[in-house]
Parts: structure tokens; C-alpha cells; sequence
């Protein structure tokens, strides 16, 4: 409902798209087993709130979609970043025939620096999904150069389960294209 609410007010108006600022981003990660793809993308409203897609897949055929709204509390400007949203999705396998998975709901938070052209961020991710719930808490620390304002690559690292006994992540990284 959330997702329906945060889609309608950005698609009022053909104007509305006019005023938002579109990020793209591809990373590759390698993880202990395999080697997985993810694209993420984020439109950034005028007044802080954002909209985001972001989906993970890797050949062994584990796969992770959502679609999430949030705010960034201290503002679109330079240097600090706080951002709260919420999330939609899903998990599943591939392999199976059915190829259907299961829905999954949670929260993200992320805190992160600019200095200059270089920046830093952690991102916490807790999804609500039963015993699926591990595939998707994740924290991530990415850190990047901004080539322009346009173009970024960034390095990230990422753990798949934190708190667990057994530890299960990645690392790699990727490019980020804004317009």
C-alpha cells in the first residue's frame, strides 16, 4: 500500500518527473561461493523522499527483489546522509520449477558521508520473512570516488547475515550513474 501510495504522488503530474534526480547503480560482488549480480535504482523526490528497485541474483539461482520509500532526514545537500525507508519484496530460488518466492517486508538504514569527490556509507537492511529473514538482513560499508556528479564507482563489502555465528558476505564492487 505503501509502494501504491509513495507511485501515485510521483506520477500525478508529467511535471513531477521533471524534478527528480534518477540514480542507477550495477555491482558485482564476490561471495564464498559464487559471484552475484545486483542493479539498484533510486529516483530522489524535491522535498528528500526517495523510491528505489534494487534486485540481487547470482548463478547458483538465489534471487532478491524489493521496492522500497523512504526520506533522507538531513536533506539532499552535500556531506551527510541519513536515510529511513521501508521495503517490499521478495526471495526465491531459480532452481526450483515453480521459480516462486517468498514475499518479504522490512526496513533499511543508511548513514553516510561526502567529502569531496570521495564518500562513505553503512547501510543496515532488516527484512521480515520468516526463516527467510536471514537472506535479507544484511549490512553493507561501501566506500567511492565521484568522478562527476554524474559517474561514481564505489567498493563495497557486504555480510548477508550479521550477528550470526556463521558469517556469510562478500566483497566487490561497482558504478553508480546519476542523471
Amino acid at each position: 500500500m505503501l509502494l501504491f501510495l509513495a507511485a501515485t504522488a510521483l506520477a500525478q503530474t508529467p511535471a513531477a518527473f521533471e524534478d527528480l534526480d534518477w540514480h542507477i547503480e550495477a555491482s558485482s560482488q564476490l561471495m564464498p561461493e559464487t559471484v552475484t549480480l545486483d542493479v539498484r535504482g533510486r529516483a530522489d523526490g524535491p522535498k528528500d523522499g526517495y523510491v528505489l528497485a534494487a534486485a540481487r541474483i547470482d548463478p547458483t539461482g538465489g534471487w532478491l527483489g524489493r521496492a522500497g520509500v523512504g526520506f533522507d532526514v538531513f536533506g539532499a545537500g552535500d556531506g551527510m546522509d541519513l536515510k529511513l525507508g521501508l521495503f517490499a519484496g521478495g526471495v526465491g530460488d531459480l532452481t526450483v520449477p515453480s521459480m516462486m518466492g517468498r514475499p518479504t517486508f522490512g526496513g533499511e538504514v543508511l548513514f553516510g558521508m561526502r567529502f569531496g569527490r570521495l564518500f562513505w556509507h553503512i547501510r543496515h537492511l532488516q527484512g521480515f520473512a520468516g526463516p527467510f529473514e536471514d537472506l535479507l538482513t544484511e549490512d553493507e560499508l561501501r566506500v567511492g570516488f565521484r568522478f562527476s556528479e554524474q559517474l561514481a564507482a564505489h567498493f563495497q563489502l557486504i555480510a548477508t547475515n550479521p550477528g550470526t555465528e556463521i558469517w556469510s558476505g562478500g566483497a566487490g564492487g561497482g558504478v553508480e550513474v546519476s542523471f
